[in-house]
């Protein structure tokens, strides 16, 4: 148990200063302050991640929302305190949160471990956690944190794992890919590990539906998202004569193809667990927005 403690605090000093070094000058801060542009490539395709938001804030306005692993200047938190919203921002590191803070981007934060997050029960209405839970030690553990501060309910956008699907036509083309990488001598793990230390978590529509089953919540939902990220993107302003976005809009466009197709499924998953029954006008407004709306079973054996 000691050696699992000590990875975990490894990794959470690691995640920590990995942030850190975009708040000390040079090369690094100067790409960090390229994430307060609206008009990049790089911000475009972050503004489609954050529009699978919009049925939640538009329905009640005045919810009280906190971002886990918004260490990037907050900016999870600044889409939805435009959009009217009460957000909190938070992050295992303080350091772009502060200069966010200080320069009157976000309007506040707090320093937090999503695995071990210090508010009170059902303080918050929405939990959102976005391209974050993939890099917690714990992942699992931070989930039911998220579900435990939040009242009505938490939102992920996270990688989706390509291993767990049950179309045959999707498994046969992820073979025929991974057979064509290893005949140009490229790498085919299923397992990643990312610079900043941390094993690459994915997560599943099963998964999720599992946690929610777990916990007798009786609604969630997903919608599949593909996204591409090319070096460079966020120097480059949205133009549609720009080649970077010229690149990035035809692999999503074929990425989109193909998923219709049933050959593949999206990099990508948007998932709602709800604690509590949804408004009709709610359910109405996700499903034109593209969501799929699962209704679980309840537990026969625990009632009220």
């Amino acid at each position: 148990m000691s050696s699992t403690r000590t990875f975990q605090e490894k990794s959470y000093k690691k995640h920590s200063e990995h942030l850190d070094e975009y708040s000390h000058g040079g090369k690094k801060e100067a790409h960090a302050k390229k994430w307060f542009e609206n008009d990049t490539v790089d911000a475009w395709r972050h503004q489609r991640m954050y529009q699978v938001l919009d049925p939640l804030l538009i329905e009640n306005p005045q919810a009280k929302w906190l971002t886990v692993g918004d260490g990037r200047y907050g900016k999870d938190a600044k889409y939805i305190s435009e959009k009217g919203c009460d957000a909190l921002a938070s992050d295992i590191s303080e350091s772009l949160l502060k200069v966010a803070k200080d320069i009157g981007y976000i309007s506040k934060y707090k320093k937090e471990n999503a695995e071990s997050l210090s508010f009170q029960d059902s303080e918050f209405d929405y939990v959102f956690c976005k391209e974050s839970y993939h890099h917690f030690p714990r992942p699992m553990v931070a989930l039911y944190e998220m579900l435990r501060v939040a009242s009505s309910g938490v939102l992920l956008i996270e990688p989706n794992d390509s291993y767990i699907i049950n179309k045959y036509s999707a498994i046969l083309f992820r073979n025929l890919k991974n057979m064509i990488k290893f005949l140009l001598g490229r790498k085919t793990d299923k397992h990643s590990f990312e610079e900043s230390g941390n094993y690459l978590f994915s997560i599943s529509r099963r998964e999720v539906e599992k946690v929610a089953l777990g916990l007798n919540f009786n609604v969630v939902a997903f919608k599949g998202i593909n996204d591409a990220y090319f070096e460079g993107v966020e120097y480059e302003k949205l133009s549609d004569k720009g080649p970077l976005q010229k690149k990035v809009r035809i692999f999503i466009n074929i990425a989109n193809f193909l998923c219709k197709l049933g050959l593949m499924d999206y990099g990508l998953l948007a998932s709602i667990i709800f604690k509590k029954e949804p408004s009709k006008e709610l359910l109405q407004q996700l499903i034109k927005e593209g969501y799929e709306i699962i209704r679980l079973p309840d537990n026969p054996y625990i009632t009220g």
